[in-house]
């Protein structure tokens, strides 16, 4: 297969590859967004609006085929937000392979869900978002109960979340100084050897991984939509919660606000309470979440998907949280 970020297509190449779904007269423009795959706006003046995604060859046809479950599921839970379940084609499909100007691409065609993105400084986005994710936690508890579908691996498994990258090497390869490089190294190596421990005690389910401003809509201060499910997996809830946590509740270059935690846990206990376990764990867990971000844009920056200096900006971050946690440990649980 081709790689999409080189791939120039005309708005009719792609009115062409939109031939399967039988839109009338669409109009197409780029989004613009996504790190990964490639999208466009679609709009047909009968059928409506639409998003439109090329997917990058680094994503495997089992895990599409896998996220696109796992929307349908969603879809048939009666949520209060929206999910982006692809559009069946003509034939029934919701994945599409074609060759293209002698290149072949996989594409799905999702519907537009109207929303702004929410705002990570606007402590009623922040309540919303917690909300949602509590209520979306308990919608995919329900799906692969016994993971026989997943095909991405756990993200606390350092070892394993990138293939490039051995978690102990990451020091060498971003060429850290050697302060950096003993603490990175002294944490790794705890979190590597307490990890499986998390694993038989805590709660594990499908999960979003990737719950981010840019993949929750809003609208009058309450969430309308969630995106971006391909890297969803079955993992620690925990995990979910304190990525989103970490998200959402630190501004750039800053440790967390404590109003804002209070603000999305309030929102997220309004569906699911934490069990004590979880609330125990929670900061070794963020430890480990901030560790597995780490390894895994170690291996985007040997791809070239990112900067050294975005992955030196992670490890700076990484230090901060945990010098923050020792401070606020009672705060937190």
């Amino acid at each position: 297969m081709s790689n999409i970020k080189n791939l120039q297509l005309s708005e009719q190449d792609i009115t062409e590859i939109l031939l399967p779904w039988s839109l009338d007269n669409p109009t197409v423009k780029p989004t613009n967004q996504g790190t990964v795959n490639t999208t466009f706006f679609v709009e047909a003046p009968v059928q409506g609006k639409f998003v439109f995604k090329i997917y990058d060859d680094t994503t495997t046809t089992a895990q599409i085929n896998y996220e696109h479950l796992l929307l349908e599921h969603l879809q048939s839970c009666h949520l209060s937000f929206a999910v982006p379940t692809p559009v069946p084609s003509n034939s029934g499909e919701t994945l599409i392979t074609i060759n293209k100007n002698d290149k072949i691409l996989r594409v799905a065609l999702l519907p537009f869900i109207s929303g702004q993105t929410a705002e990570c400084e606007n402590i009623l986005h922040i309540g919303a978002a917690g909300s949602a994710l509590g209520e979306l936690h308990n919608a995919l508890a329900k799906f692969d109960t016994y993971s026989k579908l997943s095909q991405l691996p756990t993200w606390g498994n350092l070892e394993n979340i990138h293939h490039l990258v051995a978690p102990l090497e990451v020091p060498r390869i971003l060429g850290l100084e050697y302060s950096q490089k003993q603490r990175i190294i002294k944490s790794l190596t705890e979190l590597i050897e307490v990890a499986p421990d998390l694993y038989k005690t805590l709660p594990i389910q499908t999960t979003h991984a990737d719950y981010l401003c840019p993949n929750v809509l809003i609208s009058e201060n309450r969430v309308v939509g969630i995106l971006d499910f391909e890297f969803a997996t079955y993992d620690l809830r925990l995990l979910d919660y304190v990525a989103a946590l970490d998200h959402f509740t630190r501004p750039p270059k800053q440790v967390p606000k404590k109003e804002r935690i209070e603000a999305f846990s309030a929102g997220y206990a309004k569906h699911l309470s934490l069990s004590q376990l979880e609330i125990e764990e929670l900061t070794l867990t963020w430890r480990l979440q901030q560790a597995s971000c780490i390894v895994y844009w170690t291996g985007w920056f040997i791809e070239k998907k990112v900067t050294h200096q975005n992955v030196l900006d992670g490890v700076i971050k990484m230090l901060q949280l945990e010098d923050w946690l020792k401070e606020n440990t009672t705060f937190l649980t």
